[in-house]
């Protein structure tokens, strides 16, 4: 089962993006800003999803010190809307996404769709389908 880390400063923020994230099946924790580097040393996720309630700087600083100890591990920065600064131009981040459940949901779902075809050679399982069903049925809103 893939490991998914939501880090940011917002508690209640943290606490329904585990629970739109458990919709990817992934075993979901969260953690604040300052804890997030001990977290990753503690429990290897295979993605940590830095939420928009960090401080961008913060975010590229978490970042940082995750790809030097951790080059494996998957980066998702989540923006807080459309008109914000996009900081995928920045490689530390493997992706960025806005905050809507759905294109969360799918983001998450690519990225460690992604790392699990580079990381493990599979055999073709049968499936041909392209398309990522979020799983998200319900209202989340954030």
């Amino acid at each position: 089962m893939s490991k998914v880390l939501v880090a940011g400063d917002d508690i209640r923020l943290l606490s329904t993006r585990v629970a739109v994230l458990t919709k990817t099946g992934a075993d979901v924790i969260s953690c604040t800003g300052s804890e997030t580097i001990e977290e990753v040393k503690r429990w290897r996720p295979d993605l940590v999803v830095l939420c928009h309630s960090l401080l961008q700087v913060e975010a590229g600083t978490i970042a940082d010190e995750i790809r030097s100890c951790y080059k494996a591990t998957k980066i998702l920065m989540v923006l807080p809307n459309a008109s914000y600064e996009d900081p995928l131009q920045d490689t530390r981040f493997d992706d960025t996404c806005l905050s809507n459940p759905e294109r969360l949901i799918a983001s998450v779902n690519e990225l460690l769709r992604v790392r699990d075809t580079h990381s493990i050679p599979t055999m073709a399982d049968g499936d041909s389908s392209d398309t990522v069903d979020s799983g998200l049925h319900g209202d989340y809103r954030m």
